[in-house]
This record gives C-alpha cells, structure tokens and sequence, in this order.
C-alpha cells in the first residue's frame, strides 16, 4: 500500500465520476494515458493544504485538504487511517511521513505499525 501527501489549493475537492473518485497520478507522471488522468498544475504558492493520497491504483484521496501537516496527521491518527492493511499510525509516526516529503510504504513489525520512507531510487 503505498501513501503520498500531495500539497493543493485550499477548497480543492478531487473530482467524481458517479460517486466515486477518479484516479489521479501526479501533475508530471508520464503514466496518465490523458490530461484527465492528472492532477492539475497548480502554480507552488497556490498549494497551501495537505492531502493524503492512496498511490497504489495511480491516486485518490485518503483524506479532505488540511491547512498544516500537523493538522492532517492528527487526522489520520484519530480517524484511524490505515498505514497498512489492518494496521494505522500515531500523529507523531504520521507527521515524520509527512515532513519526510517522500513517497512511503508502510510496515508493521511486532504487532506494531510505523510508517517508513521509500529508499531513494
């Protein structure tokens, strides 16, 4: 299962098609066959919130758009986000995802869950 935290303007909601997310991959990902498939362009500054993404069936959101990294772990923690199946984060073990600034796995070991960066490529 993998997780991305994409930042995006405040108010975006991920678009719909008959109730159910469509897919996004990343605004410069060669692997979107159309432009419909992307997330769109946003200029840097624009980006102000922090979403969670599952990246796993090329992107849909795990959570609303929070206006601080902070905010959106508390979330995930309480709202019992999975890190892995059957396994979820702490606020702090989430934050160190979201500030690490890249895409992650998750892991579980000892009946305890965590949450690891990817090693670089």
């Amino acid at each position: 299962m993998g997780r991305q935290v994409r930042r995006v303007p405040a108010g975006w909601e991920h678009p719909k098609r008959a109730g159910r997310y469509i897919p996004m991959r990343t605004a410069g990902d060669k692997l979107a066959r159309a432009t419909e498939e992307r997330m769109p362009a946003w200029p840097a500054e624009a980006c102000t919130h922090w979403q969670l993404y599952e990246i796993t069936t090329a992107g849909t959101p795990l959570s609303p758009p929070f206006a601080s990294a902070k905010e959106l772990a508390e979330w995930l923690a309480s709202h019992r986000v999975e890190a892995a199946p059957g396994f979820t984060g702490t606020a702090e073990q989430w934050l160190r995802m979201i500030e690490s600034g890249r895409d992650t796995s998750t892991v579980a070991m000892k009946g305890k869950s965590f949450v690891s960066p990817l090693d670089p490529p």
